[in-house]
């Protein structure tokens, strides 16, 4: 048996590890034809059986200049950078010496030169990117060449006499290989040489920046392997003993497979739904400090059965116009149900007011697309609404998660206390829903509506890029959180209150500049809301 390669060193797919022959003497291997410019250049019988250890290697014309071509380092990686040359021109290197450190966006590796030679040439410098194919450097190879290759014996070993070394040359004899095995001292003071451990490039990376041998560590990884972990825990001061038996796994490194919950299994696959459909987006910012003031005012005057929160003289008030407008019951007629009063009005019901007087004037998002599998023809239509039915997005607060869209129907009738009072009923629904099944809406707000808004500024944000969802809705918009910004009118600072807002339409049906209209429309009447006083 011929060992062909050393510890710690490196070799290729396809290159020979070990040659094995028959015991006794003679190879029961077919003879192989000996290839031009192969020279062998060692037969050495075994005194104990016989065997034959044939070594051969390929010649290469020296003064060869061979291409170091960069190869794939694995997983898909397509360019890496180079970080540093290890290696100038000029040099002499010799197989699997390292000539460059690259990085991918994955790892650092270190790259060894496939040949024995004179760098003759470097290709890019320290930052440059290289492709996979590209030249890394030029090697001029000054004798064999690095790929060896296994010879068959071409005769008896009797016959090989004439080539083989004579005991007379000085060569010790080689060692019997087939007594048995003396078992290796692995004491503790024996250590592992840096190279001989198994860690990643990036691991070897980190070790070197904070100047630890590996050799010193005991890897917890897998199969012995030296983690970053390991090294860090180094750095920090902790235990290098190589008998030190690896950390018990914790809870912490477990990992455990959740399914998606009802609502969130819904959620996955209209939002896959909404990938097929190519989005156009409109943004601008709205003044809403009149909008603002409007606010304030209509929160002073809610009606007596809407309001949360009746005083003594409220309840007696609200009796009194029940009598006189002949309203049998009592005041607990007139009430609406505890969940949707009120106590002041928002800014949404005004920015959903606004939105059903700037459709009324853009009627194309009246219209929802009609599935396919019930449309009467094969080609894509359009169904109209008479009502202006909004939807509104509403986050479940429950752990289970969920993002919900009601619909208000008939917003182009409602007045604004009337749109304050349903959103306080449908986040009533939110809070009351158990932890692991989703809000149940009344049914007059279940269905798509014509649109969707979205308030994402009650969680802070100035704006989002909503999606269009797979319901027929030709465009959903979303409104971001108010801020205070300084204008400056006839010389004078004041300050005003700014909203960023995004609309994002199925660019399949809706034109952009016809998007882009309905939200001028829109800003137009926020920044002017006199215009809502007479709805």
């Amino acid at each position: 048996m011929l060992l062909r390669r050393q510890l710690s060193t490196s070799t290729r797919l396809g290159r020979p590890l070990l040659l094995v022959l028959p015991r006794g003497g003679t190879s029961s291997c077919a003879a192989a034809p000996a290839r031009q410019g192969q020279l062998a250049t060692r037969v050495t019988p075994s005194p104990a059986h016989g065997t034959t250890r044939l070594f051969s290697s390929t010649t290469a014309r020296e003064g060869e200049r061979k291409p170091f071509v960069l190869a794939d380092i694995g997983e898909g990686i397509t360019e890496v950078e180079i970080v540093k040359w290890l290696v100038k021109e000029g040099d002499t290197v010799e197989e699997f010496d390292p000539i460059v450190e690259v990085m991918s966006d994955k790892a650092s590796v270190e790259i060894t030169s496939p040949f024995s030679g004179r760098v003759v040439g470097l290709s890019g410098a320290a930052g440059d990117m290289l492709r996979v194919g590209n030249t890394l450097c030029e090697v001029e190879v000054d004798g064999e060449d690095a790929s060896d290759e296994v010879q068959s014996p071409t005769m008896p070993l009797a016959a090989a006499e004439p080539v083989a070394e004579s005991a007379s040359s000085g060569a010790p004899p080689p060692p019997n290989m087939d007594g048995p095995l003396e078992p290796v001292d692995r004491s503790d003071s024996v250590v592992m040489q840096d190279k001989d451990v198994l860690a990643t490039p990036g691991t070897r990376r980190f070790a070197r920046e904070h100047g630890v041998d590996l050799g010193q560590l005991t890897g917890t990884g897998k199969n012995g392997r030296v983690t970053k972990e390991d090294v860090y825990a180094f750095v920090s001061g902790g235990s290098t003993s190589p008998t030190q038996p690896p950390p018990a796994r914790t809870s912490s490194d477990s990992t455990t497979t959740v399914p998606l919950s009802p609502t969130r299994r819904a959620m996955f696959r209209a939002m896959t739904a909404s990938l097929a459909i190519p989005h156009f987006a409109y943004s601008d910012t709205l003044d809403v400090t009149e909008l603002e003031r409007l606010r304030r005012s209509l929160s002073s005057s809610i009606p007596l059965s809407m309001r949360k929160g009746l005083s003594p003289a409220d309840e007696a008030t609200l009796a009194r116009q029940a009598h006189w407008s002949g309203v049998d019951g009592g005041a607990a007629a007139q009430r609406v149900d505890e969940g949707k009063r009120i106590d002041r009005v928002t800014l949404l019901p005004l920015l959903l007011k606004a939105l059903s007087l700037a459709v009324a004037e853009h009627p194309l998002f009246l219209h929802t697309l009609a599935p396919i599998s019930s449309s009467t023809s094969p080609e894509p239509t359009l169904v109209r609404r008479t009502s202006h039915d909004i939807s509104v997005a509403l986050s479940s607060p429950s752990p289970a998660g969920g993002l919900f869209t009601p619909v208000l129907r008939d917003v182009q009738h409602s007045s604004v206390f009337v749109l304050a009072s349903q959103l306080a009923g449908l986040q009533s629904c939110l809070s009351i829903s158990s932890s692991g099944s989703a809000p149940r809406f009344p049914p007059e707000h279940s269905g798509a509506g014509t649109l969707t808004l979205s308030n994402v500024g009650v969680v802070g944000g100035r704006g989002t890029h909503p999606v269009v969802p797979p319901t027929g809705q030709l465009a959903i918009g979303a409104v971001g959180r108010v801020r205070i910004e300084p204008r400056f009118k006839q010389g004078k600072e004041e300050e005003r209150a700014k909203r960023d807002a995004t609309f994002t339409a199925d660019h399949r049906v809706v034109e952009g500049v016809e998007l882009a209209r309905l939200v001028e429309t829109w800003k137009r009447i926020v920044e002017e809301p006199s215009r809502l006083m007479g709805q």
